[in-house]
């Protein structure tokens, strides 16, 4: 494995170097989309060349979007049996999930680049590739707004960014479910939440000047079960990690009070999670990057999860398998990413001593993650998956899964399946007031 991630290094390097000196005039006509993407397809014409155009996925009368892909069969499949012949495109957790579950399959469908976004982004992402920086050893972004700020990334910091920073939304609500499972078998629903996201740095009546510095603010209200209805939880994340890695309160409906948390960060438990997966783990990774070293290993095609509309229409119990989710219901497909590999810094604390993350070239989005615990084994592995908004246009993560190879334990977040589609509404400061300290008081069941 070694001897793949040095050639990974080489050759990403290189294709780095090239890109970034040429990435103001491809952005528009060149050679790479307007998000820094490849726009040619792979020589096997396996991938195909992005044509900008988007899908149509409308929502129904039950909100879910449709499944543009559902008449497409797999190309291929792939079991334990067969991994080592397709190991190059597949991560260290993958492998190890199919070498652990003997059920476990990875069917590969047709690929489709249906990943396009307003035009406004586009000039946004323009824009940042001229003005954006990052100060206090990566750990702050400048300059940017309104889309990725480093289309050509020269390093991890900016890679990483691009994924903390890359389009969900200007206003985005949903009603989701986490499920934990054992690995006898057994599922709990350990939590349904109201979720609502702001994202003041898309907002396009702003500009990089007099921006605040919160890109994100979150606020998820707990509806079932009944012991933990009322509980709320409000986080604030900000482009500099340097000062201010992010803030959070929290409402418990026995204490009738908020109070802030700044536990809410790092690799604190999630208790909804039952310690598989921590705080730091949203979204396979958000929050502040000051405990890590980022190195940019450079870009791959591997197999991923994508276009899964179809895995949010499914009811939950077509969904929820042994040891994995069923893999009848995840489409993935091959696809370029970006491998960032972030190990921890001198003096620095995380029980993920090491990560790596795969960030879809299109959407920037981290599809797969793996993580090595301190004494070096490969410990957890991540999956997200992307559900496909053409209408909005947009296409972005929802649902992930953290799998623990040692304890075979498992959970399924941010599951829409049995709760309803995604709302998205054009960004109002005058909803900033439900993301408010105050407000998650109001709100919170007493």
């Amino acid at each position: 494995m070694k001897k793949h991630m040095n050639t990974w290094l080489a050759l990403g390097l290189a294709s780095i170097v090239a890109t970034a000196a040429a990435q103001a005039p491809n952005l528009k006509s060149g050679t790479l989309t307007p998000m820094g993407a490849e726009r040619a397809g792979n020589k096997d014409g396996t991938i195909p060349a992005w044509d900008g155009k988007a899908v149509d996925t409308k929502p129904g009368a039950d909100n879910k979007r449709p499944d543009p892909y559902a008449s497409e069969k797999p190309l291929l499949s792939i079991n334990a049996a067969s991994a080592a012949q397709h190991a190059d495109k597949l991560t260290d957790g993958t492998r190890a999930l199919l070498a652990k579950w003997p059920g476990m399959r990875i069917d590969v469908y047709p690929s489709h680049r249906s990943a396009v976004f307003s035009p406004a982004i586009y000039d946004a992402v323009a824009a940042n590739a001229a003005r954006a920086k990052l100060a206090n050893g990566g750990l702050t972004v400048e300059g940017a707004y309104g889309g990725i700020p480093f289309p050509a990334p020269k390093n991890g910091h900016e890679a990483l960014w691009n994924h903390m920073l890359s389009y969900r939304g200007q206003l985005t609500t949903f009603i989701a479910d986490k499920y934990v499972m054992t690995a006898g078998g057994d599922r709990v629903l350990t939590n349904r939440q109201r979720t609502n996201l702001a994202y003041p740095y898309y907002d396009p009546k702003g500009k990089p000047d007099g921006f605040s510095g919160e890109w994100a603010r979150a606020r998820l209200d707990v509806t079932e079960p009944p012991a933990n209805a009322g509980q709320a939880l409000m986080t604030i994340d900000y482009v500099d990690n340097y000062s201010k890695p992010k803030d959070g309160w929290q409402y418990v409906p026995g204490q009738r009070r908020v109070r802030k948390s700044p536990s809410l960060v790092y690799d604190t438990p999630d208790a909804s999670a039952a310690g598989l997966a921590n705080f730091d783990d949203v979204n396979l990774f958000i929050g502040a990057q000051d405990r890590y070293e980022v190195k940019l290993l450079g870009k791959k095609e591997m197999y991923i999860p994508y276009n899964n509309n179809g895995l949010f229409r499914k009811p939950v119990n077509a969904v929820i398998g042994k040891g994995t989710l069923n893999p009848d219901a995840v489409r993935w497909e091959l696809h370029r990413v970006w491998v960032l590999e972030a190990t921890l810094a001198n003096g620095k604390r995380n029980v993920a001593a090491k990560r790596r993350l795969y960030l879809d070239e299109d959407t920037w989005q981290a599809v797969l993650a793996d993580t090595w615990d301190a004494q070096g084994k490969l410990w957890k592995t991540g999956q997200a998956f992307t559900l496909l908004a053409g209408d909005e246009p947009s296409a972005s993560t929802l649902s992930y899964t953290w799998y623990d190879l040692l304890s075979g334990g498992w959970v399924y977040a941010a599951a829409i399946n049995e709760t309803g589609g995604v709302s998205y509404q054009d960004y109002d400061a005058k909803q900033l007031s439900k993301f408010t300290s105050s407000a998650l008081a109001s709100g919170g069941v007493r």
